[in-house]
């Protein structure tokens, strides 16, 4: 079990499909919850070594 205030107990897999000319993954409804993203809202993606990581981005005031 992962341990701590922003982690998901669990691992989610999931597949990479072609949509056009791009590759996409779905994010799991788990995860949006627990990011609180809501359909238009903008995460920041980049890789560390072989990890995936996406934040959603805050809001500017």
């Amino acid at each position: 079990m992962v341990t701590g205030v922003h982690a998901l107990p669990v691992k989610f897999e999931v597949s990479v499909v072609l949509v056009g000319k791009s590759l996409k993954v779905t994010i799991p409804k788990e995860v949006c919850k627990h990011l609180d993203l809501k359909k238009g809202d903008t995460v920041l993606m980049w890789t560390d070594n072989s990890h995936l990581i996406i934040e959603k981005k805050k809001e500017e005031a």
